[in-house]
C-alpha cells in the first residue's frame, strides 16, 4: 500500500517537472517565432488605427463641392461679341469682295487680246491722226519767215530791177518754198515718231495698269474665297463650344467622383494599410503540454508501478523479506464441493 502511495508521489513529481520543463520549451520557441511580429505589433496597430480614422475622417468629409472649372469671363464673352460682329461684317464683305472681283478670268482674256495685238501699227495710226495740228504749229514760224519776210523780199527785189516775173524771182521762189517743204518734212517725221513712241508707251502702260488692277481683282476674289470673317465666326463658335464642353466634362467628372469616392477611399485603404502589414506570422503550433494532466498521469503510472514493485523496493530499502509478512494465503474456490486450492503470494518470485 504504501509503495503505491510512493510511487504516485514521486511519479507526478516527475511527471509534473518534464511537463513544465516541456511546456516552457515549447513556448520559448513560439515566443522566438512570434519575436518579430510582437516588435512591429504596436506600430503595425498604430498604422490600424490611423489608416482607419483617416479612412473614416475622409469619408466624413466626403468629395470636393467646390468649384471645380474655371469657364470664359466677362472680359472674355465682350472680346468673343467682338470678334463675332467683326466676323459677321467681315463674312458679308467677303461675298461683296467675290462679286467684285468675279470678272477678273474674263478680264485676263481681253487683256491678252490687247497684248497680242498690233500695237506698232495703233501707234502710226495714232500718230497720223494726230500729226498735223503740231506740225502747223511746229512750222508756225518758218511759214511766218517764209511768206511775210522771204518771198516778199524776192518780190521787191524783182520789181527794183523793173522785171517782176523774171525766172530769177521764180528760181529764187522755189528754193525757198523747197527749203520750206524740207524742213517741213524733217519735222513732220520727228513729230511722227515721237508721236509713235509716245503711242506704244501709253499702250504698254496701259496694258500694264490694267493687267496689275486685274491682279487686284483676282486678290479681292481670294479674300473674298479666304472668308477671313468667318473663320474667325468659327473660332468665336469653338471656344464657346470648348467652354460648353468643359462644363459638361467637369459636371461628368464631378458626379463620378461623387458616386466612387467612398469605393476608391476604401480600395486605397484596403491596398495601402491592409494589404501592407503582415498577415500572419506563419503556422504556429499549440502548446498542448498540460503539467496538471501529465501529473495525473505521472501518479497514475508511479501508483500501478508501485503496486507490481513496491514491496522489492521495501526490501531494498529495508533489508527485509517481504514474503514472511505477507498476508495468509487465499484459497481459491475450484469446484461444486467447496473444495480450495491454497493460492500463495510469492512475491518476486
Amino acid at each position: 500500500m504504501w509503495g503505491q502511495i510512493a510511487g504516485a508521489v514521486l511519479g507526478g513529481v516527475m511527471a509534473n517537472k518534464s511537463a513544465k520543463d516541456q511546456r516552457r520549451a515549447n513556448q520559448a520557441a513560439i515566443d522566438a517565432q512570434m519575436a518579430g511580429f510582437n516588435l512591429a505589433k504596436p506600430y503595425i496597430s498604430g498604422m490600424y488605427q490611423g489608416g482607419t480614422d483617416a479612412l473614416n475622417n475622409s469619408l466624413d468629409t466626403g468629395y470636393y463641392g467646390g468649384p471645380t472649372y474655371a469657364g470664359i469671363n466677362p472680359t472674355m464673352t465682350d472680346a468673343l461679341g467682338s470678334m463675332e460682329g467683326t466676323g459677321r461684317a467681315g463674312a458679308a464683305d467677303a461675298t461683296n469682295f467675290m462679286n467684285t472681283g468675279r470678272g477678273f478670268a474674263n478680264n485676263y482674256t481681253d487683256l491678252y487680246n490687247k497684248a497680242s495685238g498690233d500695237m506698232l501699227g495703233n501707234a502710226i495710226n495714232y500718230a497720223s491722226a494726230n500729226s498735223e495740228p503740231l506740225l502747223r504749229n511746229a512750222m508756225r514760224n518758218d511759214y511766218r519767215n517764209l511768206m511775210e519776210n522771204q518771198l516778199p523780199q524776192t518780190g521787191l527785189s524783182s520789181s527794183m530791177t523793173g522785171n517782176t516775173n523774171s525766172s530769177r524771182r521764180g528760181v529764187r521762189e522755189a528754193i525757198l518754198e523747197r527749203g520750206y517743204l524740207d524742213r517741213q518734212a524733217d519735222t513732220s517725221a520727228n513729230i511722227q515718231d515721237s508721236l509713235i513712241n509716245r503711242s506704244m508707251l501709253a499702250q504698254q502702260g496701259q496694258l500694264d495698269n490694267m493687267t496689275g488692277a486685274n491682279a487686284n481683282l483676282a486678290n479681292l476674289y481670294g479674300m473674298g474665297q479666304a472668308n477671313a470673317g468667318a473663320g474667325q465666326l468659327m473660332n468665336v463658335g469653338e471656344i464657346r463650344r470648348g467652354d460648353e464642353q468643359g462644363f459638361m466634362n467637369d459636371a461628368r467628372a464631378n458626379f463620378d467622383g461623387s458616386r466612387d469616392f467612398a469605393l476608391d477611399q476604401q480600395i486605397k485603404y484596403n491596398a495601402g494599410i491592409l494589404n501592407n502589414a503582415p498577415q500572419s506570422v506563419g503556422e504556429v503550433p499549440v502548446n498542448s503540454v498540460d503539467p496538471l494532466t501529465a501529473t495525473l498521469g505521472g501518479m497514475k503510472a508511479g501508483y500501478g508501478f508501485g503496486g507490481q514493485y513496491g514491496p522489492m523496493v521495501t526490501d531494498f530499502f529495508t533489508g527485509g523479506n517481504s514474503a514472511a509478512t505477507a498476508p495468509p494465503a487465499q484459497t481459491a474456490y475450484t469446484g461444486p464441493y467447496n473444495q480450495y486450492e491454497p493460492q500463495v503470494y510469492r512475491g518476486f518470485g
